[in-house]
């Protein structure tokens, strides 16, 4: 009866095993293609605070551009992130270049989070990746180096057949929930409209 029971237990380990999402799923589910479309909603939970902080917005993730992100609620700010610089432009005035280095790696860190290779993901967090099936995963990551371990305790993607959510919890026990919706994806090239995105004076 033993060896039966145990030859029973390594078939459903081996069913587990290949059902489990693997990294690799993961991240063609969040860099689902060139260029990407889709709406947030966020959340922040502020210590001290009983309601959170809301606001919404739109983005643009253009590969080998970067990532443009558009709030419209409760006031309009954009911010536009690329592996050489972040720019920060209100309506009406001019585009401000935020080049202190540490901004610069947060810049770095956001890029990474939605193009999360493992070489990416090495460099910046030891990371956990737990799943339900072949599409539902949550990746938790842990930085690992300065000035992102002083700022940030652990960030959770999550989604299934897409990225869904971000979390943010950072070292003051403040939360940060983001949803991601209407996700769009085409391939390159960009349109002009969306190729302006990118282009700051």
């Amino acid at each position: 009866m033993r060896p039966i029971l145990c030859l029973i237990a390594l078939m459903l380990l081996g069913v587990g095993r290949a059902d489990a999402i693997t990294l690799e799923q993961v991240r063609q589910q969040i860099n689902a293609g060139d260029v990407q479309h889709a709406r947030f909603e966020q959340a922040r939970q502020v210590s001290g605070l009983t309601k959170p902080l809301l606001s919404s917005g739109e983005l643009l993730l253009a590969r080998g551009q970067g990532l443009w992100w558009h709030q419209v609620k409760p006031f309009e700010l954009t911010l536009t992130l690329t592996p050489s610089r972040m720019v920060q432009q209100m309506p009406g005035q001019p585009a401000q270049v935020l080049d202190n280095p540490q901004l610069l790696e947060f810049s770095h860190l956001m890029l990474a989070l939605f193009d999360p290779t493992e070489a990416s993901l090495g460099h910046y967090f030891t990371h956990q990746l737990a799943s339900q099936g072949q599409s539902a995963w949550t990746l938790t990551l842990m930085p690992k180096q300065a000035p992102l371990d002083k700022v940030f305790a652990k960030l959770e993607l999550s989604g299934e057949q897409g990225f869904r959510a971000l979390a943010i919890h950072d070292k003051q026990g403040d939360v940060t929930r983001l949803q991601f919706t209407d996700w769009q994806v085409h391939p390159l090239p960009l349109s002009a409209e969306e190729q302006a995105r990118f282009v700051h004076e």
